[in-house]
C-alpha cells in the first residue's frame, strides 16, 4: 500500500520503534530520578508505540497479501510478522499492567522490567527482520 508512490509500511515502522525505546529510556530516568512526570511520559510513550505498531502491522499485512503464495521470501515475511505480533502482545501487557497497577514499578519492579526488556528484544528483532526484508530481499521498496 502506497501514498504518492511511497510504501506506507516502510514509512510508519519507525514510530513504534522510537516510541518503545523512548518509553524504556523514560522509565529508566524515572527509576533514577524518581520524578513522576517521567513515568507518566513513559506510559504514554508505550501507548503511542502500541497504536503505531497496530497501524504499521495493518499496512504490512496489506503489503504481505500481495506477495505470491509460492514466493520463497514468504518465510522471512512470516518471521517478521510473528515478531511484530509478539511486540503487540508484550507492549499491550506493559500498558495493561501500568494501567491496572499504577505503582507497578514499585510493587512488581523486576518482573515488569523483565517484561519491558522482552518487549525491547521484540522491537529490535522485528526491526532487524524488517531491514532484512528491505535490504536483502527487496520487499517493500519503490520499484
Amino acid at each position: 500500500m502506497t501514498i504518492l508512490g511511497h510504501p506506507l509500511h516502510s514509512m510508519t515502522v519507525h514510530f513504534p520503534i522510537a516510541f518503545y525505546i523512548l518509553g524504556v529510556l523514560l522509565t529508566g530516568v524515572w527509576l533514577w530520578r524518581g520524578q513522576t512526570d517521567f513515568e507518566r511520559l513513559a506510559y504514554w510513550s508505550f501507548i503511542l508505540s502500541w497504536a503505531a505498531t497496530l497501524l504499521a502491522t495493518l499496512f504490512g499485512l496489506i503489503d504481505q497479501s500481495r506477495l505470491a503464495l509460492d514466493d520463497p521470501r514468504r518465510g522471512n515475511v512470516n518471521a517478521h510478522i510473528t515478531a511484530g505480533v509478539a511486540l503487540l502482545i508484550l507492549n499491550g501487557l506493559v500498558i495493561y499492567l501500568r494501567f491496572r497497577w499504577p505503582d507497578v514499578l514499585t510493587r512488581y519492579r523486576w518482573p515488569y522490567l523483565g517484561l519491558m526488556a522482552l518487549g525491547l528484544v521484540a522491537v529490535l528483532t522485528t526491526a532487524w527482520l524488517g531491514a532484512e526484508l528491505v535490504y536483502r530481499h527487496q520487499i517493500g521498496i519503490i520499484q
